[in-house]
Formats: C-alpha cells, structure tokens, sequence
C-alpha cells in the first residue's frame, strides 16, 4: 500500500472513532465537512472493501442526497449521523 493510501486509510478510521466516541460521551463532533470532502475517496474504495473482505464496518446507513460530506461518510460506514445517545 502506497504511504498516502496508508496515511488516508488511518485518518479515515481515526475520523470514524472520533465521531464514535465524541458523540456517545456528549462532545463537539470532530469530523468536519472539509476533512470528510477529504477522506471521501478512500472511503468510497476501502468501507466497501473491508466491509465485503473482512465484515469490519456495519452496512451503509441510507441518509438523503442532500447530506453534507461528514454525514455521507458516517453514513457510509455504517453510522447514523442523526444518532445521538440516549437521555438518562
């Protein structure tokens, strides 16, 4: 794997447990629309491989045509981004 693909691939999967993470503990959501237009290629290649190769990520979650980058990556790999926990 080229060094940028790996570099891609790791800030993709940072950027998908930051949001896990600052969502369930009631943080500012870290994945901004600029970084999500900037991981939107490797995601469209690597969700859907390591999805079908290795049953890592969860299926696509359907959002509408008009979500913004961040909410189309999340959705992609399997997030909800309307998601939020549970009060109480």
């Amino acid at each position: 794997m080229p060094a940028a693909q790996g570099a891609a691939v790791a800030a993709l999967d940072a950027a998908v447990h930051g949001w896990d993470i600052a969502v369930a503990t009631g943080q500012r959501l870290p994945l901004a629309d600029a970084l999500a237009e900037g991981l939107e290629g490797v995601g469209a290649f690597l969700i859907p491989f390591v999805r079908d190769s290795f049953g890592k990520f969860t299926a696509a979650v359907p959002v509408a045509d008009d979500a913004g980058p961040a909410a189309k990556l999340l959705a992609l790999s399997g997030r909800d981004p309307r998601w939020a926990p549970a009060a109480g």
